[in-house]
């Protein structure tokens, strides 16, 4: 389970926006290496930035540690909710950079192999139509 801490700069988060953090953001644990989910830890600000430009008043940014590498994300918008999904999209981007740097490229060729085997088999044990009886 991801360990997530929700913070606040000039803006007053309600319950709701808090829950809508913790489903986007807790179901990035999918994305991430198997022995890495337990040692993850994510923080989220969430600000309102009245200087700003009108159309980038709401930010949302994220801070993840994953296995000692640092996922940074941040975008602003006019609506809290877009901010978030557009950074959980961009953060998810980056777990799966990280995942395939870290997989195994010595690997992927046995399990490739592996699939195909499988279809081929899959094939073989398929009935065969009979043909038609041309007496008939």
């Amino acid at each position: 389970m991801i360990k997530l801490d929700i913070a606040t700069r000039n803006y007053q988060a309600d319950d709701k926006i808090r829950e809508y953090v913790r489903g986007k953001i807790g179901g990035l644990e999918k994305y991430l290496p198997r022995d890495a989910r337990a040692n993850t830890h994510a923080q989220v600000w969430l600000e309102e930035d009245e200087n700003g430009r009108e159309d980038n008043r709401f930010v949302c940014e994220i801070v993840m540690t994953v296995d000692g590498t640092t996922l940074v994300s941040r975008e602003g918008t006019v609506n809290m909710y877009a901010a978030i999904d557009i950074v959980e999209a961009k953060v998810k981007s980056q777990i799966r950079t990280l995942k395939d740097k870290q997989t195994d490229q010595h690997r992927r060729p046995r399990v490739f192999s592996r699939l195909l085997h499988r279809k081929a088999v899959a094939e073989d044990s398929a009935p065969e139509a009979s043909p038609a009886d041309p007496s008939l």
